[in-house]
């Protein structure tokens, strides 16, 4: 009998190729597509389906998503943090709502169509960086944890994108294989992120006060709102530099500017961590990597101390702008061990800047 496997179908090339290459090993495949904002054209995901001789399902889970990505993201700029809705989606609703659709389908296995691979490593189960270093999408996977990476695959992660779309070309599916890629957070569609949260909450940000290091009042803002740390649109120029926000007190709606040099830390604090061993913070070689505005290259590590909630993280190299809210990713060589959400670097205690 062969293996039943429930593949995330999105109406693109990515998971169209996912569940081809799956079919071509011998699965039964079956497609879930996965209504998380918007529907997607019906006919159109059918047509791909019959094409692969796959059946077809759907499974509504618009209410949860706006309960937790759309709601931690609005509520954690309001809260001045820099969220990231698709690490929350991929760690708490994507590979969930896939894997309940392939226990109530009796499939064990369920795929999608990341740029990542899966690794065994001593009993223990692992996303690896894809082949396609310009795609690889490993970091949106830091919270996905061993009950769904034991059941999973990615194929896509040994291959390029432009060997995904040759190969479905070679396959005599032309068509889908020119499709273009969505790009950016799904419900945001393009649009400024700043106009959503306007849109979904009553809450108003209005002008406030700018502060420097030495909490000297040096200007005024337009509400906390307009603002991410690294931000240098709408600040000011003291003494021939530029300065950039540096941090922030929405509870206080406060900004703190600084230079372009007093925005660079060498330790972060760490929490909400997902590891599959927590050992393999003590590899020798363990690197990390920061998203978001800014220098925040993948980089060295020196030093990590187990702390009350999480990690504190002591870098070889300093990360620029690093903000509250946006996730720190271990990675050993290729391979995801894991993450957490910065708490604070070392410039983020704002209220002692209040309370001079």
């Amino acid at each position: 009998m062969k293996e039943k496997v429930v593949v995330g179908m999105s109406g693109g090339i990515d998971s169209f190729a996912t569940a081809l290459l799956l079919r071509q090993k011998g699965y039964e495949v079956i497609g879930v597509n996965l209504v998380l904002w918007e529907e997607n054209d019906l006919a159109e995901m059918e047509e791909i389906c019959r094409k692969l001789s796959i059946p077809l399902f759907r499974r509504d889970g618009r209410e949860l998503f706006r309960k937790v990505v759309v709601k931690s993201f609005v509520d954690g700029y309001l809260s001045g943090y820099t969220p990231s809705p698709c690490c929350v989606c991929n760690s708490w609703i994507k590979w969930k709502l896939l894997l309940a659709s392939a226990s109530e389908l009796g499939a064990f296995s369920i795929a999608t169509g990341h740029y990542a691979g899966i690794t065994e490593k001593q009993g223990l189960f692992y996303f690896r960086k894809g082949k396609d270093h310009q795609k690889d999408q490993s970091y949106f996977l830091w919270g996905v944890g061993q009950d769904i990476l034991s059941r999973a695959h990615t194929p896509l992660g040994d291959y390029t994108k432009s060997e995904v779309r040759a190969w479905a070309l070679t396959q005599g599916y032309g068509e889908i294989a020119g499709k273009r890629e969505s790009m950016g957070i799904c419900f945001l569609k393009g649009r400024d992120y700043r106009d959503f949260i306007r849109e979904n909450t009553a809450v108003s940000s209005g002008k406030g006060i700018i502060f420097d290091r030495n909490g000297r009042a040096i200007g005024e803002h337009e509400g906390v709102l307009n603002y991410t740390i690294g931000q240098k649109r709408g600040m000011s120029v003291i003494n021939g530099q530029a300065l950039y926000v540096a941090g922030m007190d929405a509870g206080q709606n406060v900004l703190i500017a600084d230079v372009k040099s007093g925005l660079y830390t060498s330790i972060l604090e760490v929490g909400d961590l997902n590891l599959q061993y927590i050992d393999d913070l003590f590899l020798p070689g363990l690197t990390v990597k920061v998203r978001g505005i800014g220098v925040n290259p993948e980089g060295g590590v020196k030093r990590v101390d187990i702390i009350p909630g999480g990690v504190r993280v002591h870098l070889s190299q300093p990360a620029w702008a690093v903000a509250p809210g946006q996730p720190v990713v271990f990675y050993w060589n290729d391979l995801l061990l894991g993450g957490g959400i910065v708490r604070k670097g070392r410039n983020e205690d704002f209220r002692q800047l209040q309370e001079m």
